[in-house]
């Protein structure tokens, strides 16, 4: 009789478990070496794994975080419906722009997926060669706050020995069609790590746009939305006036999802393209991106030639609207990319969940988790917040007598670890190390599922104080001292 039941149980668990295994195969697929999971510890490069792991704590969204059980769900049902048949890829992956259109475009907009952020940077450099005649110079912004390959991506050479699509690679060389792109640079903070005056962020930019074209060449202008500590530049108002030359194409790098939708509603009036990730604020799994495009551009690029011969090895056809799926996409040899595909599912599950959240609510839970770790932060000697970190959703913490980028990549490990005493035992992942200056900061970051899941308890007529994220910031910051030897 007990072994009946136990078969009978095992019967029932295992099309479970098996399904769970192809699920977590799939959201890693499709993808270069930074979304591999090692095969010892079953863990990307950022420690995420392919599953939720809710026993451990997540304030790690600026760098990347472990799916969320909506998302998991989410993504579950598609590939369900997919491998039964029920829908076809083409139209599930229309849909999925349609989807992404719907929360943050306008009118006309467009929208392709990405296999990362930094991959937009190729499908942004690749539609700004394709309205150009003349060379083109880059202008990358904070460049040491922004991706670790996207100053290589945005002078379009392969960034990564492995690509998402199209196998090993020699970083550093060219795509195949991409020639005459020149890269410069603008820091956002001063050799000490202070913030720049947004006005000298400005001014250099000018220059630099005038300069190319001076030399002939178009030119491709980044603005960034928000760093990786929080930080922006160039003025949208700048970037307007620059982009009144036809020569000068502007794409604002809003990977970190982190400002109002109606700011990239309004870049996509301007004429702007917007590259977005749904992986960083909005906590899906890691790696899902996308370039939107302004009302018209898709239109003009289906006159014009086509994408160069190198992207194929990082974009599939079915991430391209359909009016460019014919001539500009000609040299995709990739139907679709299933796993992006399933991480946009998982993370478009957050990301509508948030936006029907009140506003007022949005805002308020918000405002509570920057008080708590602000108040963390100022009982504590051996924590400051860095240098000129605005007021946002990321806090970067420089650690007194763990200050060296060496010693931040340290702390950051051991935090991840799980200890063997009780105060250390869970696992607390925040963001990756930044330099600032000659120190480096960790960064605590607030997401849209901690959003989600504060409202939850809120809704049950509980208080904010009594949320677990406010257990999780205690345990992290008790942690975080006996780290530190405080």
């Amino acid at each position: 009789m007990a072994l009946g039941m136990a078969l009978a149980a095992r019967q029932q668990v295992a099309p479970a478990a098996r399904q769970n295994a192809a699920l977590a195969l799939m959201l890693t697929d499709g993808g270069d070496e930074r979304i591999k999971p090692d095969p010892l510890t079953g863990r990307t490069k950022y420690a995420t794994p392919a599953m939720p792991a809710p026993n451990e704590i997540w304030f790690s969204s600026s760098t990347a975080s472990a799916i969320e059980r909506r998302g998991v769900m989410a993504a579950g049902d598609a590939l369900t419906a997919l491998v039964g048949r029920f829908v076809y890829p083409a139209g599930w992956f229309e849909r999925l722009r349609q989807r992404i259109v719907g929360l943050f475009g306008v009118l006309g907009s467009e929208a392709i997926l990405a296999a990362s952020g930094t991959e937009a940077e190729f499908i942004a450099l690749s539609v700004a060669r394709a309205a150009s005649d003349r060379p083109l110079t880059s202008i990358v912004i904070g460049p040491t706050e922004t991706g670790r390959g996207v100053v290589k991506a945005a002078a379009g050479r392969h960034f990564l020995p492995s690509t998402s699509l199209g196998g090993a690679v020699e970083p550093g060389a060219r795509l195949a069609g991409i020639a005459d792109v020149e890269i410069e640079t603008i820091a956002i903070r001063n050799s000490a790590g202070v913030p720049r005056a947004a006005a000298k962020i400005d001014a250099e930019a000018a220059a630099c746009v005038a300069k190319a074209l001076a030399a002939g060449r178009d030119v491709l202008l980044h603005v960034l939305d928000t760093s990786k500590t929080g930080l922006g530049g160039v003025n949208r108002e700048q970037a307007r006036e620059l982009a009144a030359n036809r020569h000068v194409t502007v794409v604002v790098d809003a990977c970190q999802l982190r400002c109002p939708r109606e700011r990239l509603q309004a870049d996509l009036k301007a004429g702007f393209m917007v590259m977005i990730t749904g992986s960083k604020f909005a906590g899906g799994p890691p790696f899902a991106g996308a370039l939107l495009l302004p009302p018209g551009m898709a239109k003009r690029l289906d006159e014009r030639r086509s994408a160069p011969a190198g992207l194929a090895a990082y974009s599939a056809l079915f991430d391209w609207p359909g009016s460019l799926q014919q001539d500009f996409t000609a040299a995709l040899d990739t139907l679709f990319n299933l796993g992006l595909g399933l991480r946009w599912e998982a993370a478009l599950a957050s990301i509508e969940a948030f936006f029907a959240l009140p506003e007022s609510l949005r805002t308020q839970i918000l405002t509570w988790f920057g008080d708590e770790v602000r108040r963390h932060i100022a009982a504590r000697r051996h924590l400051r917040l860095a240098k000129g970190a605005p007021d946002t959703t990321i806090f970067p913490v420089v650690t007194k007598g763990a200050e060296s980028p060496a010693e931040a990549a340290a702390l950051y490990r051991a935090l991840a670890e799980e200890g063997d005493r009780p105060d250390l035992a869970r696992s607390c992942h925040v963001g990756q190390p930044v330099e600032i200056g000659k120190q480096a900061a960790l960064r605590i970051c607030a997401s849209m599922p901690l959003v989600l899941d504060i409202a939850a308890h809120m809704a049950e007529g509980r208080t904010l104080s009594s949320a677990p994220a406010a257990g999780d910031l205690d345990f992290l910051f008790c942690k975080w001292d006996r780290l530190a030897g405080c």
